[in-house]
Order: C-alpha cells, then sequence, then structure tokens
C-alpha cells in the first residue's frame, strides 16, 4: 500500500511539472497585448478586404467614436450616406436629408447606438462585402463611390435580432 502511495505522490507530482511546464510555455508564446491578432476576434475582420480598406474603416469608427462621445451632431450627420436606412424593432424607414436626421438623433443614435459605437474595437471591426459593421450590427457603412466611408444604416434593435 505504501508502495502505491508514493508512486501516486510522484504522479501528483510529476502532472504538476508537466502544467506548470506547458503553462510557462502558452505564457512565451503568446501574442503580446496591443498587436493586432485577426484570430483574437469573433468572425471576419475588416482585414480581409484588404490593407486600405482596413485603414480607412478604423480611421472612420475612431471620427464616429469622437463626434458621438463629445455630442457633434452636425459631425455625426456629415458621416452619413443620405438616404439611410433606419432600423427600429420592425420598422423600417429611409432619412432622406440631414435637417431630418439631426431632427431624429436622439431617436437613432439612443443609448444602445451610442453605446455600441463607443465599445466597438478597432482591433476587432467586422468588415464583409456589404460593408463594415459596428457592434452587433448597430451601425454599417461602407466606401462610398466618390471613395469616403459613410454611414448607410443604423439598427437600434440589432441586438435583440
Amino acid at each position: 500500500m505504501k508502495t502505491n502511495l508514493a508512486r501516486l505522490s510522484l504522479s501528483g507530482i510529476a502532472a504538476t511539472a508537466l502544467l506548470a511546464s506547458v503553462l510557462a510555455v502558452a505564457q512565451t508564446q503568446a501574442p503580446p497585448q496591443g498587436n493586432h491578432d485577426p484570430e483574437d476576434c469573433k468572425g471576419s475582420t475588416v482585414d480581409n478586404q484588404g490593407a486600405k480598406v482596413a485603414k480607412a474603416s478604423r480611421a472612420f469608427l475612431a471620427e464616429l467614436q469622437t463626434a458621438v462621445g463629445s455630442g457633434d451632431r452636425n459631425k455625426v450627420a456629415s458621416m452619413i450616406s443620405y438616404p439611410f436606412l433606419v432600423i427600429q424593432g420592425i420598422q423600417r424607414t429611409k432619412v432622406k436629408t440631414k435637417a431630418e436626421f439631426l431632427a431624429q438623433y436622439d431617436a437613432i443614435f439612443d443609448d444602445h447606438v451610442r453605446r455600441a459605437i463607443a465599445q466597438q474595437s478597432a482591433k476587432c471591426l467586422f468588415g464583409n462585402y456589404q460593408g463594415t459593421m459596428i457592434g452587433t450590427g448597430e451601425v454599417w457603412f461602407s466606401e462610398r463611390p466618390h471613395g469616403s466611408m459613410k454611414i448607410i444604416t443604423v439598427n437600434s434593435s440589432a441586438a435583440a435580432q
């Protein structure tokens, strides 16, 4: 019985040592914090759309986060391609002008949408052939024919779908 306990004890020590060495190797092979690794992100990232689109999308996100965070409604309004689609629950409407958008700003850019914009990581910005998505679809933007990025859809009920 003493022999079995001794073997069991040695097995436990060996397993602990093995686990410690595996963890040490894993830590040395982990990518440094702050580096972009698309594997950390869920799904496709704008990187799959090419370096030019990825760079423009990340710059647009930063500009939008600043404008929304500071409450600069006119700046946000200038970042939209009119008419654009607004989805609120089952209601889908087209906002045709800057004046119409500004009149409805608080309803369109509600707390949920503003929070999705603020929390969006530039590192894991989703992109596909339709454009670039913020959050779970709260905001979609894409490169327009004249070359600039513009918002094309705001969906305040995106997380509920």
